[in-house]
């Protein structure tokens, strides 16, 4: 993945994470100028790569554009909670404390006044649109419109990573793209088109097989989950990926990686899990992180930070290659704004 040229059209990251929206703006060639992030871990990692940026580890619910001195940019990026509206949670969606987080987005679009944002780049669950039976992706695509944007039900879509992508993981989410009025005489972003065919790379591709992680990442024969995988597998063969859930093990019958979540860490459930020459482990967060795009080349990862943490992390990020085709559409489309506003 090479870098574009750097261009004037600038970025704004709220819920940054570790910077997966920040490096696919960045490859597609925009100037991110500040991030907002409030996991005291996940902002470890993200200023570990992205020294040049301005990471500011604070609530949202605290953040404001005066306060924290936010400067103007031309596009905001928000990848808000999505465990109130997923369909592993509870579904409480705004009745859940987290899924209100979605209104202090709207709440600093507006504190920008008459520099705010020129696009919006939202994302979050695939369920977000059903839930409620629509109710509350009815409520947001009314608060974006208020906020002065042009947001209809054809500027969302549902992504899958491999659609779009050489990367075998099953990730599906939904993204959305919102116009400023101001800028825009109407919302006409494009998304990327699906590839003729699917062409993933082999799983195996991601993985270390010839060289032995810690004992950390096996199973040992005698722990409460070895037998379930070790059953499955010996009936499913070790070239495919399996994963817990609840009492039973699954195989991926599709070749690819179950969705990577982020409470991969917290035990045996939702861990993609492997049978290598040396016994029954879970994947590795290096190997995680390449199923989402990320480069060992660039990605670093702090020493101090515990695997969880790193689970967490990964499991919480986007694809960054889907995303990075998502950016190249919305800078073109600024700059064709630029020029026809000039013209």
């Amino acid at each position: 993945m090479t870098r574009h040229h750097r261009s004037q059209i600038t970025v704004g990251c709220l819920f940054a994470a570790i910077g997966g929206f920040c490096r696919a703006f960045e490859e597609a060639g925009a100037t991110v100028a500040w991030a907002n992030e409030k996991d005291c871990f996940a902002a470890e990692t993200f200023r570990l790569n992205f020294p040049h940026v301005r990471c500011i580890e604070e609530d949202i619910e605290s953040l404001s554009v005066s306060a924290g001195k936010l400067e103007p940019v031309d596009i905001l990026t928000a990848g808000f909670p999505c465990q109130p509206f997923s369909v592993a949670g509870d579904k409480l969606g705004f009745q859940d404390e987290r899924g209100l987080l979605f209104l202090h987005i709207i709440r600093i679009i507006r504190e920008f006044g008459t520099t705010k944002p020129k696009v919006l780049l939202l994302e979050n669950v695939k369920n977000l649109k059903t839930h409620d039976k629509g109710r509350t992706f009815a409520r947001i695509k009314s608060e974006v419109q208020k906020a002065g944007y042009w947001f209809e039900d054809r500027d969302v879509r549902i992504l899958h990573t491999a659609d779009f992508t050489d990367i075998p993981q099953n990730r599906e989410r939904i993204f959305m793209v919102a116009f400023s009025r101001d800028h825009f005489p109407a919302n006409s972003f494009n998304f990327p088109k699906p590839l003729p065919k699917r062409n993933t790379r082999p799983v195996t591709e991601f993985l270390d097989l010839n060289c032995k992680p810690s004992d950390w990442f096996y199973f040992k024969p005698r722990s409460q989950y070895y037998s379930l995988f070790k059953k499955a597998i010996d009936r499913g063969g070790r070239n495919a990926i399996y994963q817990l859930r609840r009492n039973y093990v699954r195989r991926n019958m599709s070749g690819m990686c179950f969705t990577l979540m982020a409470n991969m860490g917290d035990g045996g459930h939702n861990q993609p899990v492997i049978r290598d020459r040396w016994g029954i482990r879970k994947l590795t967060p290096r190997e995680c992180a390449r199923l989402q795009g990320y480069k060992d080349s660039w990605l670093k990862l702090p020493l101090d930070l515990s695997n969880t943490q790193v689970y967490k992390q990964i499991g919480n990020s986007i694809t960054v290659p889907l995303v990075i085709k998502l950016a190249e559409e919305i800078l073109a489309e600024l700059r064709r704004a630029t020029k026809a506003r000039v013209a």
